[in-house]
């Protein structure tokens, strides 16, 4: 009597079928190995800074960040820029949360700071002319308007009554309805707050208080101390080739401002 064999063999045996003819035995012969995912994440700096009119936009933008982004992106890092209060950034920076800000240069910042100056900035009071200004010694005790996430006060001489706005333009409104006594700010950008205020340009004065050279601080960290040399050795480079003078004309910078920059390249 012919013997049945379970459903369960039955298919086993026909899968063993199906697999010998499809592979036919070889002497030798191994299976191909799938070459391994050799894929890994792009390095990123963090650069951590307020927003700075057209030098740094909260969108990923602006000549300061493009100028970073150039020369760190052929060692194959990225740039993101987060939009965080300066003294927050500091403080991210010393905790290696973050890769990079800004400072002055020639402040005592240890390794981190880098030569070439990325940017450089006439700082200034701008008050109601009819009320006069005779030097910073006026701001003491006073309200100063200033952008928010700046901390202008290391910067002044005497100590002031802070008051932060998140636009330029309406520190001016807040100067001229005589909420606050002073506005500091970037020279260049306060003047086209007045411009964009609709407000009389003759009803304010401006004292250029200081020029300030300022450079990225990388972290105090291996990585840091790396994205600085590497920083400083490409803005040399780019100086050379015109890639760096492009980016700030693109951008409108004067022409004297530009040479200055140009002459602290790779330094």
């Amino acid at each position: 009597m012919l013997r049945t064999m379970p459903p369960l063999r039955i298919l086993a045996a026909a899968l063993f079928a199906l697999l010998l003819s499809a592979h036919p035995a070889r002497a030798g012969a191994t299976a191909p190995i799938a070459p391994e995912d050799d894929w890994s994440p792009v390095p990123v700096c963090v650069f951590g800074m307020p927003e700075s009119g057209d030098a740094v936009r909260n969108d990923n933008t602006g000549f300061v960040t493009e100028v970073l982004r150039a020369a760190l992106a052929p060692a194959g890092y990225d740039l993101i820029h987060r939009d965080i209060p300066y003294l927050r950034a500091r403080d991210e920076l010393s905790r290696g949360s973050i890769q990079c800000t800004l400072t002055s240069k020639g402040t005592p910042e240890g390794a981190g700071q880098a030569r070439s100056v990325i940017i450089a900035y006439d700082l200034a009071v701008v008050y109601v002319s009819a009320r006069g200004f005779s030097g910073l010694h006026d701001l003491a005790g006073q309200k100063v308007a200033h952008l928010y996430g700046h901390d202008f006060q290391r910067l002044l001489p005497v100590r002031i009554r802070p008051q932060t706005t998140y636009d330029r333009t309406s520190a001016i409104h807040m100067l001229d309805r005589g909420r606050v006594r002073y506005v500091v700010g970037e020279e260049t950008m306060l003047k086209d707050a007045v411009r964009k205020s609709g407000l009389p340009s003759t009803e304010f004065g401006f004292s250029r208080f200081m020029s300030m050279d300022v450079v990225p601080l990388f972290a105090p960290t291996s990585e840091g101390i790396r994205l600085r040399d590497i920083f400083d050795r490409r803005m040399g480079e780019m100086a050379k080739s015109g890639e760096l003078a492009a980016i700030y004309t693109r951008h409108g910078l004067p022409e004297d401002r530009i040479r200055h920059i140009l002459s602290t390249a790779g330094d």
